[in-house]
């Protein structure tokens, strides 16, 4: 698979990047700069996907997990930066939690066009914050030596659901059966947008986890955790969503998620269950081989609400200014 090593500034100009490093080179896997894209869901029907209520909540539950887990994962990372040592990868710290917090705040957007059509999914977050609060919070009065194993313990989780959202990042890039569903455009742009900056900062979680520890035991016992709580919260989020649909009277099957992975509306089981894990597993996995910079780019350049997020920047001399979002 091409990837692209360091991005150079004439392609960083192609693709309308202004962050104050532009200058200089970017490590592969690293975020570039926050993209403050913005989507209007006026025109959005419910069901995005026509006539599929299965698929569109199948996808649809990444809008209930996202802004939650992203906000943990700035938590994470922020509470591991003072212990990364190399300058490259603590420089691309910033970015990286511009981004997450952007992902966060438009995904709950999202959210808010969902309970227009009466599906209120404030239960479901709450009990998912809930959950976040009690496995992955600092554990501030246990000894300093646990302390720094719980750190590295939960950044290692950090790393592992990264690990999913750039492989889930590439294949919806890459993947035509929304497309000839005939999906929703601006919910495609939103999920591409997203998918996109996922691979671009691929790598950076996980280097700062081998930089502050890089014990393969904590990796892999990470990832023995992260993908089976993954998939259950997938699983209850697609059942949430069905049960609250007004429009559905029925719960999800096991042969819809087969028959929409089949058209390609949907990752498989095979997928999500097996194949990711199993390669994040290997001792010499690094996130760079997961996937492609330059498609990650490329999109970036052709997305419409990134190409408005660009313009407005240049109309401004700066970034656009944001509202709602978290900064570094």
């Amino acid at each position: 698979m091409t990837t692209t090593t360091i991005v150079d500034a004439e392609h960083r100009e192609s693709t309308g990047t202004d962050h104050e490093n532009s200058g200089a080179s970017v490590r592969e896997g690293y975020p570039e700069e926050r993209r403050m894209v913005r989507f209007d869901w006026a025109d959005t029907p419910l069901h995005w996907v026509p006539d599929d209520p299965f698929s569109t909540h199948m996808v649809n539950v990444l809008h209930l997990l996202l802004p939650a887990g992203e906000r943990w994962f700035i938590g994470v990372v922020n509470e591991a930066a003072p212990f990364v040592t190399d300058p490259e990868v603590s420089e691309a710290i910033k970015p990286f939690v511009q981004q997450e917090s952007w992902h966060a705040w438009a995904h709950g957007v999202v959210l808010d066009h969902l309970a227009e059509y009466g599906i209120d999914s404030t239960p479901f977050t709450s009990q998912l914050e809930r959950w976040f609060a009690k496995t992955g919070s600092p554990k501030p009065h246990w000894p300093e030596p646990l302390q720094r194993w719980w750190l590295h313990r939960r950044l290692a989780d950090v790393a592992a659901i990264e690990h999913f959202t750039a492989v889930l990042g590439q294949w919806v890039i890459q993947t035509h059966g929304l497309d000839y569903a005939g999906a929703n455009p601006v919910m495609l742009d939103l999920l591409r947008w997203h998918g996109a900056e996922e691979v671009e900062h691929r790598a950076l979680v996980f280097d700062v986890f081998q930089d502050v520890s890089g014990s393969y035991l904590v990796r892999s016992l990470s990832m023995l955790f992260v993908a089976p709580a993954l998939l259950t919260w997938w699983l209850k989020g697609v059942r949430y969503l069905m049960e609250h649909d007004p429009t559905v009277d029925r719960r999800p099957r096991w042969r819809d998620w087969l028959r929409a992975a089949r058209q390609y509306r949907v990752p498989s089981p095979w997928m999500l269950i097996v194949t990711t894990p199993l390669r994040y597993l290997r001792p010499s996995h690094h996130p760079r081989v997961e996937a492609s910079t330059e498609m990650a780019m490329d999109y970036l350049a052709h997305s419409p609400a990134a190409a408005r997020a660009r313009d407005a920047a240049r109309g401004s001399g700066g970034e656009p200014s944001g509202g709602n979002e978290e900064s570094s």
